[in-house]
């Protein structure tokens, strides 16, 4: 029993004495021990294209942009897939049906509708024409004044919102360059096609204003799809070093647009020009009247746009 304790002790002797001797180092030998050298590191610059102005070749987006007028001439400015002429991954289906809106579909977004854009966001110089259900009505889209059209394509548009397909920004045309300025223009066609249209645009001292009024007719190529629609667009805008503003007007009125419907193959091998019989029964058609009003601002700050 003596031996076991005697033994226990001079183990814990010896760990005592082992703490005693083992170094003490003071935090000011501690400090200098260590490396306090200061690294500094290089400064990380994220940048994100949407408001930059880089060129759209440097953006990691699939984005396609061009001026209507400039890839298809002579354009009637009636509808929509006149202006998104040619551009990849868009399709653009017109039933050249006065009651519906054309479809459009971004790689296959879009495609399921059967008239109409859904899933697709559409603007009006960054003014979302899209509803918040994801619908976006086209026929009140004035195309007379629209100078340039920006599509995004892929993911890249949730940048934009709830946009599952892609975006389509169409944006104004610039003022002339002279303070005032007029043009007039008359189409006149086959089914008693007829559409009137009176222009009106100058810019002075920043300031810039530009308007125009188009009146359509139409019988329409078969029967029972009559039209009679009056659009207009206005736009005024201020301009200076330190950014842009802008008050902007769509309004539509279309107090006639019928439906002719949908017709069997065999009805129309009989006449193309047939219309649904239970659509001319039910008096199928389409009245609208409609305006919308924009406000946008750009204003530069320190070190970027707001």
């Amino acid at each position: 029993m003596r031996s076991l304790v005697y033994k226990g002790m001079k183990c814990w002797c010896l760990a005592a004495a082992t703490l005693v001797i083992a170094p003490v180092l003071s935090e000011s030998e501690l400090a200098g021990a260590q490396d306090t050298t200061a690294t500094k590191l290089a400064p990380v610059v994220v940048e994100v294209g949407r408001g930059s102005h880089k060129s759209l070749l440097e953006l990691p987006f699939a984005v396609t942009a061009q001026t209507p007028d400039s890839s298809r001439p002579g354009q009637r400015h009636l509808s929509i897939d006149e202006a998104l002429w040619l551009i990849p991954g868009l399709s653009v289906s017109n039933r050249n049906n006065p009651s519906q809106d054309p479809r459009i579909s971004i790689r296959g977004f879009g495609a399921r509708s059967a008239f109409g854009v859904r899933g697709i966001r559409v603007l009006r110089d960054g003014i979302p024409l899209t509803l918040p259900d994801g619908q976006t009505p086209l026929d009140y889209l004035d195309l007379e004044s629209v100078g340039r059209v920006e599509v995004m394509r892929g993911s890249a548009s949730s940048l934009y919102g709830n946009a599952g397909g892609g975006v389509v920004d169409l944006r104004t045309s610039e003022p002339a360059a002279v303070p005032a300025s007029a043009a007039v223009r008359y189409w006149d066609g086959a089914f008693n096609s007829r559409r009137l249209v009176a222009k009106t645009g100058g810019s002075a001292n920043g300031f810039g204003y530009q308007g125009n009024v188009a009146r359509t007719e139409s019988e329409g190529y078969r029967h029972y799809s009559r039209q009679r629609t009056t659009n207009g667009f206005g736009r005024l805008s201020y301009d200076d070093d330190q950014g842009s503003y802008g008050f902007e007007w769509l309004g539509l009125n279309t107090p006639v647009a019928d439906n002719p419907g949908a017709i069997t193959r065999a009805q129309f091998d009989t006449d193309p020009r047939l219309a649904d019989p239970l659509s001319v029964r039910k008096a199928a058609r389409k009245a609208v009247t409609q305006s919308q009003f924009g406000l946008t601002a750009r204003h530069e700050i320190s070190r970027g746009e707001l």
